[in-house]
């Protein structure tokens, strides 16, 4: 907070936020599609692309919690435009256009080859 208002920046976070998961790499897309039919797509996001969707700062976990206590909407709209954007600079669909949007992250299993 400054001045007694909210802005994008958090306070001190803490220092035990899962940011990784060792030895994993997520895997994330955006599936767009309208209500009534049409055109749709699954949009695999770019390393950068997810780290903006899904940005710790964009969850406020102060310092002195054990827990995080809320959203920071401000933060996650600006990263949200900012993934949009990318998207369409690099495949040329406007994701604003649908009536749908899902973003999906998931976390493959780890596969472990016996020798």
């Amino acid at each position: 907070m400054q001045n007694g208002k909210n802005t994008i920046r958090t306070q001190n976070q803490n220092p035990n936020k899962i940011t990784s998961v060792p030895g994993r790499t997520w895997l994330s897309t955006i599936t767009c599609s309208n209500i009534n039919g049409g055109e749709s797509h699954i949009i695999p996001l770019t390393g950068l692309e997810s780290m903006w969707y899904n940005h710790e700062e964009n969850v406020n976990h102060p310092a002195e919690s054990e827990y995080p206590v809320s959203i920071n909407v401000p933060h996650m709209k600006i990263m949200r435009d900012r993934v949009f954007a990318s998207i369409q600079n690099r495949t040329g669909i406007d994701v604003s256009q649908f009536d749908n949007i899902i973003h999906a992250s998931i976390l493959p299993a780890l596969v472990e080859v016996s020798q």
